[in-house]
């Protein structure tokens, strides 16, 4: 899938590092609990919803699917989105390079596009995200199922 060069360079519809700001708990919470449980991988969200590019993060709801894939499977995974060559080789030594402890690869998709990101250096750490999850399992359950509310 190639993408228009505009959604890689920051136009006003590039929404992608706003999503994730906004749900990184629950980005963090999935991206631990597969890593526990299946070790290295993706972190994929599919938005459901068509992101506007008027949106407003404070209090817009955003429909969104996530999923954990392991290592194992990325590649046959990523063989949907028919990606260069090179893009797939890039991503799959970045997954069997980063520090799941303190990072999450995480690939979102949504308003046609395919966004690929290494998240390193986070405020809070995979581990974190999941135990204020846990903490807090009530205000996220509508979150574990498809959404995300924001306050």
């Amino acid at each position: 899938m190639r993408m228009r060069n505009e959604l890689w360079q920051g136009y006003f519809g590039y929404w992608q590092n706003q999503f994730i700001r906004h749900n990184i708990l629950i980005l963090g919470y999935t991206a631990w609990i597969g890593y526990v449980n299946e070790g290295r991988g993706m972190t994929v969200c599919h938005t459901v919803d068509t992101i506007p590019p008027s949106i407003d993060w404070s209090v817009d709801t955003i429909t969104f699917n996530r999923v954990f894939i392991p290592q194992a499977q990325v590649a046959k995974y990523l063989q949907a989105f028919e990606l260069e060559q090179g893009i797939v080789t890039a991503l799959l030594e970045a997954i069997a390079t980063y520090d799941p402890t303190q990072a999450i690869v995480i690939l979102v998709i949504g308003n046609g596009a395919v966004d690929i990101n290494l998240l390193q250096h986070l405020a809070i750490s995979p581990a974190n995200c999941y135990e204020q999850v846990q903490r807090r399992w009530a205000e996220f359950q509508p979150d574990l199922t498809t959404q995300r509310r924001y306050p």
